[in-house]
């Protein structure tokens, strides 16, 4: 987004249907402050820098942003003897937190287990729709002229002294003069293919449970425990639309694509969630899903290659993507323009997107009704409208597929997740797909709705 307000021309080559579609799909949501990580650290100087800017883009952009706080947990003082030195380091990464005990940890996380002997609240954690957030990104950066090659895989690229000269995808052929590698679980295999350094991404899986807005009544702010090795361990999350998340578990695997559930994984989520929030009720749960992370030994791998001098690599970046992505932007293009790229602003730019808001959002019916396509609910659950879903089918990037028009309105994501709406999603979302209405896809090309036309025998 923002290489989109200089007056360059940018390419974006994306191997899914749609952008947001691995890694993206499938986070926390949360807009993490800064304050457990390394002081000093890349990520942590990203972080914090991002932090205070989500509530003006989440209000430019129509993405929906809540500063909900957070409470770290410890149950024995053994574990609470760790609080002093996390508190040391927010405050060296410039953010403020407090330890808390007794009636002030009751008071700040009403519904975390009362086996807690002390805490650490952090009031600037916030949580963000991080699914609709990347395609506002797109959409935005599509406005100001950046192309979108969707369904694109980079395939191979030629070098001419130490340089990228050209790049070679299942489509077509670039001739860049710098080449940015941001391919998430991907990055290791796109590096290598344009030439680049060697590194690893291994895919680490976590799996959730989704509870609904009923019970996230009950959760105010986010619950976690003391951090271990591979990282904060499961933890119980408002979401930026009121349902709760809890998870991740965190195990590494060999397959990419692997994002299946295990019942024992899940069991173990929700009993460690339950340490923090005895009153988790899984009658609420409405999804289980697993998703990947890139991990890889050195996290934030930000950087020009060493065998390719026009590739800027952008990997590693494992837990924190969405929590650094404003300043990660900026980032990307001061070290484009320190290597020559032109940073002459383009005067046509948009700062924002031209985006109506959901009627779940602001509940102005009066609004909505005024369009007649506005006065037909198609998902009750989560308040979306036929005037909703065409408007996703017609945006800057405009939604392919039922997943597309999911990703931008959360259509088919409710309480039902789909059963009684997904007939009219999927009808208005092949108005303007290619094919027979049963050839409409859930996400990728070929992940029909149906399978074939009825013959009447």
């Amino acid at each position: 987004m923002a290489l989109s307000h200089l007056d360059v021309d940018v390419a974006v080559v994306e191997r899914r249907h749609d952008v947001g579609e691995e890694t993206s799909r499938a986070n926390s949501g949360i807009a993490n402050c800064g304050w457990s990580l390394a002081p000093g650290s890349l990520e942590a100087q990203l972080v914090c820098a991002s932090s205070p800017r989500w509530e003006d883009i989440a209000s430019r952009l129509g993405v929906t942003f809540r500063r909900v706080g957070l409470t770290l947990l410890a149950f024995s003082e053994e574990e609470a003897s760790g609080i002093s030195a996390l508190c040391e380091r927010a405050t060296e990464n410039g953010v403020t937190v407090r330890e808390v005990r007794g009636d002030e940890l009751a008071e700040v996380a009403p519904h975390a287990s009362g086996r807690a002997v002390a805490g650490i609240y952090v009031p600037d954690e916030g949580v963000v729709d991080s699914v609709r957030l990347p395609v506002a990104f797109a959409e935005l950066a599509s406005v100001n002229g950046v192309r979108f090659y969707l369904g694109e895989s980079v395939v191979s690229a030629s070098l001419g002294n130490g340089q990228v000269e050209e790049v070679l995808t299942t489509k077509r052929r670039f001739r860049p003069r710098f080449v940015v590698n941001a391919a998430g679980l991907g990055a290791d295999f796109v590096s290598k293919s344009l030439g680049g350094d060697e590194f690893s991404i291994t895919p680490r899986r976590g799996q959730w449970v989704l509870l609904d807005r009923e019970f996230g009544k009950r959760v105010p702010s986010i619950l976690t425990g003391m951090p271990g090795k591979l990282g904060h361990g499961p933890m119980v999350i408002p979401t930026a639309h009121g349902s709760v998340l809890i998870g991740p578990d965190a195990e590494d695997l060999e397959d990419k694509t692997d994002k299946s559930t295990t019942g024992a994984g899940l069991d173990d989520v929700v009993d460690r969630c339950r340490v923090l929030m005895p009153d988790i009720d899984t009658k609420f749960a409405i999804k289980t899903f697993a998703g990947l992370r890139p991990h890889s030994d050195k996290t934030y791998r930000v950087g020009w290659s060493e065998t390719a001098g026009n590739l800027l690599q952008a990997a590693g970046i494992r837990s924190t993507g969405v929590s650094s992505s404003l300043a990660m932007g900026d980032h990307i293009r001061d070290l484009l323009v320190g290597a020559g790229l032109s940073d002459r602003l383009d005067a046509g730019a948009r700062n924002d997107l031209e985006y109506t808001p959901p009627l779940w959002a602001d509940g102005d019916y009066a609004r909505v009704a005024k369009d007649p396509l506005g006065r037909t609910v198609v998902c009750a659950c989560e308040k979306v409208t036929a005037a909703d879903i065409h408007q996703a089918l017609r945006e800057p990037l405009p939604a392919t597929s039922i997943g597309g028009v999911a990703r931008r309105t959360h259509a088919t994501w409710g309480r039902c997740q789909g059963s009684a709406c997904l007939s009219g999603v999927s009808f208005i979302t092949s108005l303007y797909t290619p094919g027979e209405a049963w050839e409409t896809p859930m996400h990728e090309p070929g992940s029909t709705l149906g399978a074939g036309v009825t013959t009447g025998e």
